[in-house]
């Protein structure tokens, strides 16, 4: 899952998922500025929380496809 819900391996996204999403960063990003997080590790933690999303999403879809 990428940004709003629509996998990489593919499926449906929608506008208010993609909406959502980016809130969901944005609030993060805030979140960080308050806390004091230094600008240049804001994208680090950014980008980790995607990748953490791809990984998690692989993960539910390899348990998915065990139950089918």
């Amino acid at each position: 899952v990428i940004i709003g819900g629509t996998s990489l391996s593919g499926g449906k996204g929608s506008i208010v998922g993609t909406l959502v999403g980016a809130c969901i960063l944005q609030v993060l990003s805030t979140g960080l500025q308050l806390l004091g997080v230094g600008d240049n590790f804001k994208p680090i933690v950014i980008g980790l929380v995607i990748v953490l999303a791809v990984i998690l999403d692989a993960y539910r879809e390899r348990l998915l496809r065990k139950i089918r």
